[in-house]
């Protein structure tokens, strides 16, 4: 890395870590010819590690294959796992690593990513091992009717009669469609590779493992006598939860050399990079970034993967390559502080990258409200002739300008509709003292300046001042407006910035609860203390409340409807039909489940929570709930019950069966003996 004529080189590596940047999708030419810009430990390392040692033959010392299988969304850390795997077997095993072509992968075009590549030791002619990058392509796509599911039963077929090693990195569902499609034909399905497949679908969802067996290859010539197969599921694994994963990548972006650059750069008091740097490097504030992160992750319901991450951590500390067109995000910074353009570099701050990035210049993200706002701050500039130059200078930005991108990826969360957006504090009610500190009055204690509030607020805020200072000038029709344009103007900025630093979102109270939750479920029950235990059962009763109080049930406590016309009933369903919250294998530590007798389960999610809280707590009617909330466990409850023992129970069993709008006849039994009555 270089620095060049007072810039710092490192912002422009980072903005290639965004979403459409060369590194977001790692090529094979990336792994050999550059570092990894923010690389830290993880987990997968010591399955790479293994790896890099037993896929291959070692002189024929090793009989035994390795076949893994990674399985995850596209973004979680596959393709770098194979760049770290790569480099190890060619710098440290003397292996060549070679496409479908045998070209060597280090001499490929940057942008080409191959279907398979493959592993050879030494000067052997033969190949030790295959690995699939990304299983969820094709060779060819511009093939008809291609189909990933059915390649990959290809490539399983082709290292099973070579008796190789075979590395997969695919989605889950890729995997499950090859099994599927494929389970009653006996031409496949009776193959030792389909059997190996079939047993990484059905094994449990756990972070990693092993398969018990280890079949024998049954070629005339294999490689390797025989095979072991192990699974890693990668979107079981949160970087924020019970992990310092995200932290860790911040921390290393934060002290990367290329800030040291920053110190003696004349625009370092209004770059909003490097007050963002400065902000995260501060402990607690880092810690209030990454639990909005950890909300956010929660209520979506999906992790943050690697490549999110690191595109989120992009923008925060160098903003959107879509704002500079070819110009370096120093000079980007360098030119807006000499046009005075300051509403720009607030915009890329870091509490309004987060939160509200879809706003031009920090004005109503609604077209309507933000041309009203524009047309009423208009009208002052062309009004007044007190205003500062200053002031004057930056307005015109606002109102004649196009502001920074409002598209910065990550959409899922950063979006208009993203999950961050769901989360601003104005979505819920705050504290009054919280509106008190931040969106009363401009003045703020030199403490909070220090800690929070840099060069660029104040020149915002200065600009704020400013203009409300001068309105009585404007004619008596327009202040109102004009106040209004600039309050809500300003609030968008404030009341941000405090929500972030004083960990403010809409449902936090909540969301924290269930975190918490989740963290407690990861426990054995006998590690977990008496009022962890206590928290669990007052959970369970709340689900059994809600589930019974529901209008889909449309019945009084303790009833099941098995179908549309028929519903069970009675002290059985009571008893035997309660649900029981468990963690989620599955879920990547962001959800829970409902767990029911004979095995059903439903997924327990944040949004449920929420609901869950407000409808228990009495804070909401019953038929406001959303009923789709609640299909899913309702589907769980009545399978549990159809596959319960309610048939051959003596006591305590209703089946009511509504005949039509008017007639119902109820089955009770009593002793074994079933009574018949018509309602």
């Amino acid at each position: 890395m270089t620095q060049d004529n007072g810039r710092n080189d490192f912002l422009f590596e980072l903005l290639s870590l965004q979403q459409d940047g060369k590194y977001a999708i790692s090529a094979p030419t990336n792994w050999i010819n550059h570092e990894p810009l923010l690389e830290i430990p993880t987990d997968i390392d010591s399955i790479i590690d293994e790896l890099s040692n037993t896929i291959l033959t070692n002189n024929k010392k090793n009989e035994t294959a390795r076949w893994h299988f990674f399985v995850g969304s596209p973004g979680n850390g596959k393709s770098a796992a194979m760049g770290k795997l790569c480099k190890k077997l060619i710098s440290q095993k003397g292996c060549k690593v070679l496409d479908e072509n045998n070209t060597s992968i280090d001499a490929l075009e940057p942008t080409k990513i191959p279907y398979s590549i493959y592993v050879r030791e030494g000067n052997n002619k033969f190949d030790s091992a295959q690995i699939v990058q990304d299983a969820s392509v094709v060779p060819n796509p511009f093939l008809i009717n291609v189909d990933p599911a059915a390649e990959l039963l290809k490539t399983l077929t082709y290292a099973w009669d070579k008796g190789i090693s075979l590395i997969v990195c695919t989605n889950r569902g890729v995997l499950e469609k090859a099994h599927r499609d494929n389970l009653g034909k006996h031409e496949i399905n009776s193959n030792p590779w389909f059997k190996i497949l079939k047993a990484i679908v059905e094994a449990e969802q756990s972070i990693s493992g092993v398969l018990p067996s280890s079949p024998s290859f049954d070629s005339k010539k294999p490689i390797f006598k025989k095979v072991c197969v192990g699974y890693s599921h990668l979107d079981n694994h949160s970087l924020l939860q019970e992990r310092d994963t995200f932290d860790q990548i911040i921390q290393k972006a934060i002290l990367d050399p290329g800030w040291e650059q920053c110190v003696s750069c004349p625009s370092k008091s209004l770059c909003p990079f490097k007050a963002n740097c400065e902000s995260i490097s501060d402990k607690e504030i880092r810690q209030k970034v990454l639990n909005l992160l950890t909300k956010a992750e929660v209520l979506s319901g999906q992790v943050i993967v690697f490549r999110e991450a690191l595109a989120i951590i992009s923008l925060i500390l160098s903003g959107c390559p879509r704002d500079y067109d070819r110009v370096h995000p120093c000079e980007w910074v360098q030119l807006k502080i000499s046009h005075q353009d300051f509403f720009s570099l607030a915009t890329r701050r870091i509490y309004m990258s987060l939160f509200t990035p879809y706003s031009p210049y920090g004005l109503d993200a609604i077209e309507g409200l933000r041309e009203k706002q524009k047309d009423a701050i208009d009208k002052i500039r062309t009004t007044l002739e007190d205003c500062q130059p200053e002031t004057r200078a930056a307005i015109s930005h606002v109102i004649d300008n196009s502001p920074p991108c409002t598209d910065v990826g990550v959409s899922r969360l950063l979006g208009e509709n993203g999950t961050i957006a769901i989360l601003d504090p104005s979505n819920d009610s705050l504290p009054y003292q919280f509106y008190h500190d931040w969106d009363s009055s401009f003045d703020f204690s030199p403490e909070r300046k220090n800690s929070c509030i840099s060069s660029i607020e104040i020149k915002c805020i200065s600009i704020w001042k400013d203009l409300e200072e001068n309105l009585e000038n404007i004619a008596d029709y327009s202040v109102s407006d004009a106040h209004w344009a600039i309050r809500r103007w300003s609030s968008n900025f404030m009341l941000h910035l405090g929500a972030l630093y004083e960990g403010q979102t809409a449902w936090a109270k909540e969301l924290d609860e269930f975190v918490t939750l989740l963290n407690l479920m990861s426990k054995t029950q006998s590690t977990r203390t008496i009022e962890e235990k206590r928290q669990i059962s007052n959970l369970d009763s709340r689900l059994e409340t809600l589930l019974n109080s529901s209008r889909v049930i449309q019945s009084a406590n303790n009833t099941v409807n098995l179908s549309e016309k028929v519903t069970l009933s009675g002290k059985w369903v009571q008893n035997n039909l309660k649900p029981k919250t468990s963690s989620s294998s599955g879920s990547g530590s962001v959800s829970l489940s409902i767990v029911f007798p004979e095995g059903e389960r439903a997924v327990f999610a944040a949004p449920m929570y929420l609901w869950l809280n407000r409808r228990v707590k009495g804070h909401l009617d019953s038929r406001c709930f959303p009923q789709e909330l609640l299909t899913g466990v309702e589907d769980a409850r009545i399978r549990a019950a159809s596959k319960g023992k309610y048939a051959v129970v003596d006591n305590d069993i209703e089946l009511i069966i509504e005949v039509n709008k008017n007639e119902k006849i109820r089955l009770t039994r009593f002793d074994g003996e079933v009574d018949v009555s018509h309602e």
